[in-house]
């Protein structure tokens, strides 16, 4: 396995029946842009359900969380409001803490304004025959503008230069 080959943890999402779209850096590559990135950046449905299978989907596959508080508190909108007011939170992360180099999984805090909607818009890449919902590319150019930092506006430029966005 390469060292930066996600391939086995989009199986074990699917598997789990996790509902998760692929955004970040990633996603821009998965979009056709050309450019390096070291971790997943997943938006999930915030379900309690859906929490606890990508949980445990990824803690068969060796992840463990990087903060000590349970994933299933992303699921209540006041525990999120705390996290991300008082904590500064933005993503809730898992490390696979034995890999060379480590994989880190990174799960956004505050959801998409309509999940599910966005969902219905998917695209569906493969990695090695595995699917992988992506971000349609006009709000991942959005999130990428919101974050405003210097690497998410190069993609976003990147990404109109490449008439993938207007």
């Amino acid at each position: 396995m390469d060292a930066f080959d996600p391939t086995d943890i989009f199986a074990a999402l699917n598997a789990a029946q996790v509902k998760y779209l692929l955004i970040g850096g990633l996603a821009v590559i998965f979009h056709g842009i050309r450019r390096t990135t070291g971790d997943v950046d997943l938006s999930v449905h915030l379900t309690t359900d859906n929490l606890e299978r990508l949980a445990m989907a990824l803690r068969h596959l060796g992840f463990v969380p990087r903060v000590p508080a349970p994933i299933a508190g992303l699921a209540d909108p006041k525990t999120r409001r705390m996290w991300t007011q008082q904590r500064g939170m933005k993503v809730y992360s898992f490390i696979e803490p034995y890999g060379i180099p480590p994989r880190n999984i990174d799960v956004m805090v505050e959801p998409l304004k309509d999940f599910e909607a966005v969902y219905r818009r998917r695209k569906v890449a493969a990695l090695r025959g595995i699917p992988v919902p992506l971000i349609p590319v006009k709000e991942l150019a959005q999130m990428k503008r919101k974050a405003g930092r210097p690497q998410d506006l190069q993609d976003v430029q990147d990404l109109r230069l490449a008439g993938k966005i207007p």
